[in-house]
């Protein structure tokens, strides 16, 4: 077995649903890849369990297509230090809340015995129906590794890693017959699911 045959850890038989666990520090890079890639099921709980060549030719891809995908995929992997994402201008870096999400954070952090000194982090994680799922939680203070602001009383923590697709973002809080809850409008999705909290 050659070396490059030792170093596959995605093969054309590896379950969808496994991708992404297989280096879940670079689940974000590898539902990216998969997401420009076409193929927007890696958290799709009707095509977890097809294998990645079910659901590449499944999509209409050819062979060749699948080995690239997979070869990019195992390069992501295995790659050694941070994911090479785009540098967002952190300075031009706009991410804002309304004043109904400010009222909503505020007595979120009353409800769960937050002091005033506490950060809400925002960030992308892999997941979600549709690829990548927001995250807001409170942090006791903010962490030096996300970008660090403060608006309308309410001290904001950006992870840095997911900048790229929270730039211009704007959080809301709706509470109506359908829906209540935290909403994200963010100008860089390509697509939603209908839960308003996962998007490609």
């Amino acid at each position: 077995m050659s070396k490059q045959e030792t170093q596959q850890f995605i093969t054309k038989d590896t379950k969808i649903g496994d991708v992404l666990m297989i280096n879940p520090a670079k689940s974000q890079l590898v539902t990216q890849i998969m997401n420009e890639f076409g193929i927007h099921c890696t958290s799709c709980g009707a095509a977890s369990f097809e294998t990645l060549e079910m659901g590449v030719i499944g999509h209409g891809f050819s062979e060749s297509d699948l080995t690239k995908l997979i070869t990019d995929l195992n390069k992501a992997i295995g790659s050694e230090g941070s994911v090479d994402l785009k540098v967002v201008n952190q300075e031009a870096f706009k991410l804002t809340l309304t004043s109904m999400a400010i009222t909503k954070v505020k007595e979120a952090m009353k409800t769960q015995g937050k002091s005033e000194t506490a950060t809400l982090r925002v960030s992308v994680l892999a997941g979600g129906c549709s690829g990548f799922l927001y995250d807001l939680q409170f942090l006791d203070s903010g962490s030096k590794e996300d970008l660090n602001f403060k608006q309308d009383g309410v001290n904001v923590g950006v992870d840095k890693k997911s900048m790229e697709m929270l730039d211009g973002i704007e959080i809301d809080f709706v509470d109506t017959l359908n829906e209540s809850g935290f909403k994200f409008n963010n100008p860089n999705q390509a697509g939603g699911c209908g839960c308003g909290k996962s998007f490609n």
